[in-house]
């Protein structure tokens, strides 16, 4: 088998290739200590008839062991072995016949000379991610989260060593007492005390304010614990080089940024858009407060006009598109020319806000919890969705479909169908449909789907651009001591994020002088009268050099037309022709027609417009079909 690894930071010791480090306790394994780990492995595994499950296990058992972000690809007496760590940060691409493997899936597809495939494709179109091993390409496969891959001249084995299904202790029946766990700031049951108007066991009500406080503030208390365990390990993988936080106006960034500013360290944060842009008046903010260094680079449509059709950018979207996700754009522009112009440092850390808690934030509302609210707090959604659904399998596919599948408009059976089998494997796994019977297994199957489907393949795609930038990167809540915390936290505070949401408030609050009033200001909540305010207010030289001295901010539109080409906050849709741009249909996100190009339906430089004459798309397995 070839191996192409293209990335320059692998190291090669006797036949295993390591990207990456990883934890095993306190020791930190990356380069030949790494690969050594695995050497051993597959040259201690047992031999005998049932060698190649031998090695398989063997390696997933030393996989199971570590905790960090790295790939490994291992080649023993002709078996090749890759490796993805759980929050799959370095995806690994390959075919089943033992062809090629690599970190550029566009070399795999050259290799095989690999045709399109429709379902994957179609896929592809409407949610901007693959979710399973299967790229757009037939025959050309990526890796997983938490997955060990054996490649031999028998075939593909595949090995989860590492899942995810998260269901809190106040979830599980035999912790709960039969009882339905209820909202936050109502009902906590945990070891059989209740608070709130929940009844024990005898019928009485032995619920206190106390015990309702210390039961949240014990959950509280063990998700601060993974988070320590997680800034311990990003403080030993940074050394004393600066991190660099991209910080946004929600709740992930702000934990980060504020956590590492109570440690004292040297923490830069840095926000790109358009000023007067809540994202943006919000980190100004925050980053005010907390005393930390803080770099804007302003978006505008002619820049990205500039920035998208470079030779740059093109070759970024060629490497970063391995035919599993969509690359990444927003923060691209702003990261070679911060890091270009020295306006950011090379040699520092960065650390994205990807974490472990989004999933929660789409959580359906179940029918047994019609009062399971909780506020958007401002990471990535514009609020929890109002749909009441049965905790089952056949109603969490129908609300993945309408939820992510909704780029474009579509009719195409042959695809619903395929669309379908594949929700219904990311959300069981190996697991039997019984699986799901009630909202706690429910929404741990919508958590683990999202996890493996949508946040370990498109979201942390992201770090493609951090590469592409030449800077080192670390995901601390994706550390998995945040994630075991996590996992352990009742449906009722995780859902729409609201723990994750008060330990960054209160990290906020410890790390600086925070009215109590804007502890909790996120994007989502910040007023036009403040998005005025705020340059003046925390960052009063930049008065006549951000906006060329003018008081009207650039960017005051209304939440209501930001999907608008004129008017998006990134300003993005300047990548477009000025007459496509005009012909855009208010329905359409810039994401769906990024998905048109990316497979080569549509060129953003043309002016011919007709493939968007109707918001409906006609699927590749529609006109396979």
């Amino acid at each position: 088998m070839k191996v192409a690894l293209r990335a320059g930071d692998w190291t090669h010791t006797d036949g295993v290739a390591v990207r990456g480090r990883a934890f095993d306790g306190d020791e930190v394994l990356a380069g030949p200590g790494l690969a050594k780990r695995f050497r051993d492995a597959l040259a201690d595994s047992s031999p005998g008839a049932d060698e190649r499950a031998s090695r398989l296990e063997a390696t997933a058992a030393v996989a199971m062991g570590l905790e960090g972000f790295y790939a490994v690809v291992a080649v023993h007496e002709g078996e090749t072995f890759l490796v993805a760590d759980e929050a799959r940060s370095i995806p690994l691409y390959y075919d089943a016949a033992e062809t090629i493997v690599s970190d550029r899936g566009q070399l795999v597809r050259e290799r095989l000379e690999a045709e399109t495939d429709p379902i994957a494709e179609s896929e592809f179109l409407l949610t901007r991610y693959v979710t399973g091993p299967e790229t757009i390409w037939r025959g050309v496969y990526s890796t997983r989260a938490g997955e060990v891959v054996r490649i031999g001249d028998d075939g593909v084995d595949r090995r989860t060593y590492r899942e995810y299904w998260p269901i809190g202790e106040c979830d599980s029946p035999d912790s709960r007492g039969g009882h339905e766990t209820h909202p936050a700031g109502q009902n906590d049951v945990t070891n059989g005390h209740s608070a709130g108007a929940v009844t024990g066991g005898d019928g009485h009500e032995p619920a206190t304010d106390f015990v309702l406080t210390s039961v949240r503030q014990s959950h509280l208390q063990r998700l601060e614990s993974g988070f320590e365990t997680a800034l311990d390990r990003l403080e030993r993988v940074a050394g004393a080089r600066p991190i660099v936080v991209p910080l946004s106006g929600g709740y992930d960034s702000r934990l980060l940024a504020a956590a590492l500013a109570a440690r004292d360290r040297e923490v830069i944060g840095y926000t790109f858009g358009r000023s007067g842009h809540p994202d943006v008046e919000v980190s100004r903010e925050v980053a005010d407060r907390l005393g930390i260094d803080w770099v804007f680079l302003p978006y505008g449509e002619s820049n990205w006009w500039q920035w998208y059709h470079g030779e740059d950018c093109s070759r970024y979207r060629e490497r970063a598109f391995g035919g599993d996700m969509l690359p990444f754009l927003a923060e691209w522009p702003a990261l070679r020319a911060l890091v270009d112009g020295s306006r950011l440092p090379e040699d520092a850390l960065y650390c994205p806000g990807h974490t472990v808690a989004t999933p929660s934030e789409r959580l359906p509302t179940f029918v047994e919890n019609r009062n399971d609210e909780a506020p958007s707090v401002g990471c990535g959604t514009d609020g929890i969705d109002e749909t009441t659904i049965e905790p089952t399998v056949d109603e969490l596919v129908a609300y993945v479909l309408e939820t992510h599948y909704s780029l474009w408009q579509w009719d195409d059976d042959r695809f619903y169908d395929a669309a379908c089998d594949r929700i219904r494997r990311g959300l069981l796994g190996a697991r039997e449909p019984d699986a799901v019977a009630d909202p706690a297994t429910a929404a741990a199957a919508y958590e683990r789907w999202e996890w493996r489907g949508r946040m370990s393949t498109f979201t942390n795609g992201d770090l493609r651009a951090y590469e592409d930038a030449g800077v080192d990167w670390w995901l601390p809540l994706w550390d998995p001591a945040y994630v075991r915390a996590w996992e352990r936290i009742p449906r009722s505070l995780r859902r729409g994020k609201e723990l994750h949401a008060e330990l960054a408030r209160r990290y906020y609050a410890r790390a600086a002088a925070v009215p109590k009033d804007r502890t909790g200001l996120v994007d989502r909540t910040l007023s036009p009268f403040d998005r005025h305010l705020n340059l003046v207010r925390h960052t009063p030289a930049r008065q006549f050099t951000e906006r060329r001295g003018d008081w009207e901010p650039p960017f005051l539109a209304p939440r209501s037309v930001w999907a608008n080409p004129g008017t998006h906050p990134l300003a993005w849709y300047g990548v477009l022709a000025d007459d496509l741009r005009d012909s855009v249909p208010s329905s359409l996100e810039f994401y769906a027609l990024r998905t048109l190009a990316t497979t080569g339906c549509l060129e953003f430089s043309t002016t011919d417009s007709s493939s968007l004459e109707s918001a409906r798309l006609t699927l590749p397995t529609e006109r396979e079909g």
